[in-house]
């Protein structure tokens, strides 16, 4: 099977007392204490799901291909205007990672 450069974007936030990380292309989630303890929670995730749709060639489109809901794309994207406008007062980290599946 011919590999695929990819890029999926993630985003992690405070919600009240617990930090919540999310990648969006490939719908994985992680929550934490800590905004850093969320993104490494789901950078391991996505490391494993990348593992697994490598191992498994003959699902791995499907497995590469399942997007968040929509209403995580608007938050996203939405989110992302309002740390621009705003300065990112509230600490949101976008962040992108490249994958070879």
């Amino acid at each position: 099977m011919k590999k695929y450069r990819k890029t999926i974007r993630c985003m992690a936030y405070q919600n009240g007392d617990l930090a919540i990380a999310v990648c969006l292309d490939l719908s994985l989630a992680a929550q934490a204490n800590t905004q850093r303890e969320a993104m490494d929670k789901l950078d391991a995730q996505i490391q494993d799901f990348i593992a697994e749709a490598n191992a498994e060639p003959q699902y791995a489109l499907q497995l590469l291909n399942r997007p968040a809901p929509l209403s995580l794309w608007i938050k996203y994207y939405w989110l992302k205007f309002l740390s621009i406008v705003n300065g990112n007062k509230k600490g949101i980290a976008f962040f992108e990672e490249d994958c070879f599946a």
